[in-house]
């Protein structure tokens, strides 16, 4: 059988104890090899604790610069006012990174917060591999993705937009019209990215959600996430189909693809 290999990343650790907990169980179950770091996040420092001894795991900063939930906010580590354009008057990032293209934020602002994010990480004793971006705000930002590329480079960090290849109907799996094992028969031999966010359903998931989607429903998706990734049996699946879980310092640079197109796929 042919090989197929998956950037697996699993996203927002640091966001919730549930988010932290469901992480241990991916990881340990040996399916999930990328996990991405919250800074800001309010359980970060648990997630340390939690995870950063698993030397299995390529470890990403997940570079933040919206609060997308109505209830459970984050805001930056630097001091920022609201003429930043990246702020609410409460001081918490904004929920829609449509938003910059009114408020204009200055891209070195933004990556003086990207270096405190990092450092944040680095004194918390991870080690970062790769950076990548929690919902897309360089597709807003003019001039943005070209100072992360430089940026990356600096640090010697990988970049998230050089590994993204996204499986052939792969939209028919985001809206749940396949399951993700009868999905991944179907993929031809070659390197994929795929995200997912586990995390335990639990009164604190269900305080997340917004007006575009209820915090009982996100808990309900990263909920299923969790439990799937964390199966022994869908570890041994996955070995039987041909798939590969890899982790980013593992894969090949794949031609960049226009974000966008990206973000139209995940919705």
């Amino acid at each position: 059988m042919s090989k197929r290999q998956l950037i697996l990343r699993a996203d927002d650790a640091g966001s919730s104890t549930s988010a932290n907990e469901a992480m241990v169980k991916v990881i340990e179950t040996g399916i999930v090899k990328n996990v991405s770091l919250m800074a800001v996040g309010p359980k970060i420092e648990e997630a340390a604790a939690k995870l950063k001894a698993y030397d299995s795991v390529c470890f990403g900063v997940h570079l933040v610069l919206n609060s997308e939930w109505d209830k459970v906010k984050w805001g930056p580590l630097t001091e920022l006012e609201l003429a930043s354009g990246l702020v609410d008057q409460a001081g918490y990032f904004l929920a829609d990174p449509k938003q910059f293209l009114e408020t204009t934020p200055s891209v070195s602002v933004i990556m003086a917060e990207y270096e405190a994010q990092y450092q944040r990480l680095l004194d918390l004793g991870f080690k970062i591999s790769y950076a990548d971006s929690h919902m897309f705000p360089e597709s807003f930002i003019p001039g943005l993705q070209a100072a992360v590329d430089q940026w990356t480079v600096e640090k010697g960090l990988l970049n998230h937009a050089d590994y993204y290849s996204v499986p052939p109907n792969v939209d028919k799996l985001i809206n749940r019209d396949i399951r993700t094992l009868e999905f991944l028969k179907s993929v031809p031999a070659g390197q994929y990215f795929y995200v997912i966010h586990p995390a335990f359903d639990s009164a604190e998931m269900r305080q997340t959600g917004n007006s575009g989607v209820s915090g009982n429903q996100i808990a309900e998706e990263r909920d299923k996430e969790a439990k799937l990734f964390s199966k022994k049996m869908v570890k041994l699946t996955l070995k039987g189909l041909g798939v590969e879980t890899i982790r980013y310092d593992q894969a090949v640079k794949m031609p960049r693809i226009d974000l966008s197109s990206f973000l139209s796929k995940k919705k």
